[in-house]
């Protein structure tokens, strides 16, 4: 399966509480559950239409990670993005691209650093 994973640097932690928050006031976000889970901390999931992902927050807080390269995986990792206050990098699960998230303010704009990309780190 693919996965875009995100994260805010090397040895940096999510604020759990802050993406709890978050996570309920986004719209499409269902099933917000805390507690120790295999590899993760914090899970729910996301719906965009007939597309649909889950977002895990993993147990040391470092990464979150989203099932998926659809609309779903990437529009949710733009609103955790929007709504969190420090520059969040996206890579995908094959390392085939890496993205800076703070300044991609729509999907076609993420579609497009993507293809743009290669192995970089795209600003």
């Amino acid at each position: 399966m693919q996965l875009l994973i995100l994260f805010i640097g090397e040895n940096e932690r999510f604020d759990q509480n802050q993406l709890v928050d978050m996570a309920k006031n986004i719209p499409g976000v269902e099933n917000v559950r805390e507690g120790e889970f295999v590899d993760s901390i914090l899970e729910f999931e996301f719906s965009e239409g007939e597309d649909f992902t889950t977002v895990r927050l993993s147990g040391d807080r470092e990464t979150i990670s989203i099932s998926g390269l659809g609309d779903a995986s990437f529009k949710i990792a733009l609103s955790i993005q929007k709504h969190y206050p420090q520059p969040i990098i996206a890579v995908d699960s094959d390392y085939s691209f890496e993205l800076v998230l703070d300044k991609i303010n729509s999907l076609e704009k993420l579609r497009q650093k993507i293809l743009e990309s290669s192995y970089q780190t795209v600003n």
